[in-house]
């Protein structure tokens, strides 16, 4: 299949330079379409960040200005690719990738089907693509309810490239204290005060532990103001940005993910993969990738003042049977590498471009 895989955003630099989210999906998609025989060009906003790595994962590539809705030049440029390349598909990353490819399609007096990658929480976003594939089966039922046919509202998990020469870490007993770790934004969607608030709760059960987080963001002062008001302060660390995840997952011994909102939870992935035994709300993405004390616990996050009790809880219990908490990362590592490896999910959505390919036909 041939395969145009778009997305304009305005990312220049930020978090060192590293690709989050979003712009990971879009290299990825290319890379593991190309893998699956498929024929890639990306298309992306100019001067981004991963232009070289876009590079590397693509057949070839394209860069447009897309200032916005009334930037014509960058629609007659992609008109013209499409013309040109005579694609299968197209694969719209942002909201502003499918106006611009609705547009160009209609220039270039085209039916190829647009496929938009629904990142978000905005069900009514991407209801004029052709196929929307979003990254878990909440938003894809979101969807539904907003008007999709559900023959068009399709799931494909978010997915994470194993390291060539990864080997899992071994887990013996936890440390003590209990080293507890978290990696995210610091942002008050990720809830992770609460974690501060858990540990503090543990140690008036007599419970020590240590709450390190890998991340940056605006919440960094009130974090550590909050471990400090809690005399929890010693006990608490913020790690800033964290890219040696192999060094960080064998330096703690229960890894939590509190959010209030997460789409989809990249990082229970790097903790499945490092055999770290997991504690996530019940939040969106988590929910549907954790099963309930079979590869991880879950705490609810729709009450917030029991939450940092509900995540005491937890940890406790893993603590008391750390033959139970290993036998969750286990299962955790098994269902890592059936469900969401690179090489597993690239084949599924391959195998899902193809299926709008051919039925569109």
């Amino acid at each position: 299949m041939k395969v145009i895989n778009i997305l304009f955003n305005f990312k220049k630099s930020s978090h060192d330079n590293q690709i989050l989210g979003v712009e990971r999906c879009f290299i990825d998609y290319a890379k593991h379409l190309i893998l699956n025989g498929d024929e890639v060009v990306s298309v992306m906003k100019s001067n981004m960040v991963y232009k070289t790595e876009v590079e590397k994962y693509s057949s070839g590539t394209l860069e447009l200005k897309a200032f916005g809705q009334s930037d014509i030049f960058s629609i007659l440029r992609l008109a013209n690719l499409f013309f040109k390349f005579k694609a299968d598909a197209i694969i719209c990353h942002s909201g502003r990738a499918m106006f611009f490819a609705r547009a160009a399609r209609f220039l270039a007096r085209q039916k190829t089907p647009i496929i938009a990658i629904d990142h978000g929480i905005n069900s009514k976003k991407f209801l004029k693509a052709d196929y929307v594939l979003t990254v878990n089966s909440y938003f894809s039922k979101e969807l539904v309810k907003a008007g999709k046919s559900p023959e068009t509202a399709l799931v494909i998990p978010n997915m994470m490239e194993v390291p060539a020469d990864f080997v899992a870490p071994v887990k013996t007993a936890f440390r003590n204290p209990i080293r507890i770790g978290s990696l995210g934004r610091l942002y008050p969607e990720k809830f992770f005060d609460k974690g501060i608030r858990a540990i503090a709760i543990l140690r008036e059960r007599g419970i020590e532990c240590e709450f390190f987080i890998g991340g940056i963001g605006p919440m960094e002062d009130s974090l550590n103001a909050l471990a400090k008001y809690l005399k929890v302060e010693k006990n608490f660390k913020i790690l800033g940005w964290t890219t040696e995840k192999k060094a960080f997952f064998e330096s703690i011994d229960i890894f939590i993910l509190p959010s209030f909102g997460e789409t989809f939870g990249i990082v229970l992935l790097e903790a499945m993969l490092y055999n770290t035994p997991i504690i996530t709300s019940n939040s969106w993405g988590p929910d549907e990738i954790i099963e309930e004390a079979v590869d991880g616990l879950k705490v609810s996050k729709d009450d917030e003042e029991k939450m940092p009790e509900l995540l005491a809880d937890a940890i406790e219990r893993l603590y008391r049977d750390q033959e139970f908490a290993k036998g969750l990362a286990v299962k955790a590592r098994e269902k890592f590498f059936a469900k969401y490896s690179s090489d597993m999910v690239g084949k599924k959505l391959h195998e899902t471009v193809k299926y709008i390919v051919d039925r569109s036909k």
